[in-house]
């Protein structure tokens, strides 16, 4: 499974960096294939010095531990209205079907280039609009610790969605049944139901 809301520019985001707003996110909803292997964000403008995070996400802000943290990535900038992928490979992550996580970029606690400048990120769609149902933009300021200890300062998607890419595949621990498992399970439903029925018959034969 991929996410995917890519495509041409249209409007973005702005200004993420050092000095600016640190901490730029996309939350995303987990389908069957709930084993994350990759995420990419795009960026404009820069240079820039980035960690990414995955975190799970209660609607307001990150929660708990990291699934994924990376290094510090530098991103070389680029000009105009023209933007470049940042790719994270994760690894098969498994993340819960259902639920929702959030994956942000952050220059908080990273030291920057010396020609550092605001980057951008390209809005999927026109800015506020809803492309992707299943998450939305957000941002907050303030350090690394803030940035997971409190509420960020837009958690409700005021402006829709930014290009992204997450993809899936099947995890080591879905949680949910495929075909073939809810097949067995029913039918050892009916094995155990039909074990039951049997031995009440009999209790009820003693008893008569």
């Amino acid at each position: 499974m991929t996410i995917d809301t890519t495509g041409p520019y249209v409007s973005q985001v702005y200004s993420f960096g050092a000095g600016a707003t640190p901490t730029y996110g996309q939350t995303f909803t987990v389908g069957r294939e709930n084993a994350l292997n990759a995420f990419t964000f795009f960026l404009g403008g820069g240079p820039v010095n980035v960690r990414a995070y995955v975190y799970a996400w209660t609607g307001h802000r990150a929660s708990g531990g990291a699934f994924y943290a990376s290094d510090v990535r530098s991103f070389g900038g680029t000009k105009g209205t023209s933007f470049d992928a940042l790719t994270f490979n994760v690894g098969a992550v498994d993340l819960a079907a259902g639920h929702r996580y959030v994956a942000f970029l952050t220059t908080a606690g990273v030291d920057q280039p010396g020609n550092a400048s605001f980057a951008w990120m390209p809005t999927a769609g026109s800015l506020g609009s809803d492309a992707y149902a299943g998450g939305d933009f957000v941002y907050t300021n303030g350090t690394l610790a803030q940035t997971l200890g409190r509420n960020w300062d837009d958690s409700a998607g005021a402006y829709g969605d930014v290009q992204f890419k997450a993809d899936f595949s099947v995890g080591a621990t879905s949680g949910v049944p495929e075909p073939a498992a809810w097949a067995m399970m029913i039918g050892g439903f009916g094995l155990a139901g039909g074990a039951l029925r049997r031995r009440r018959a009999r209790t009820l034969l003693r008893l008569a």
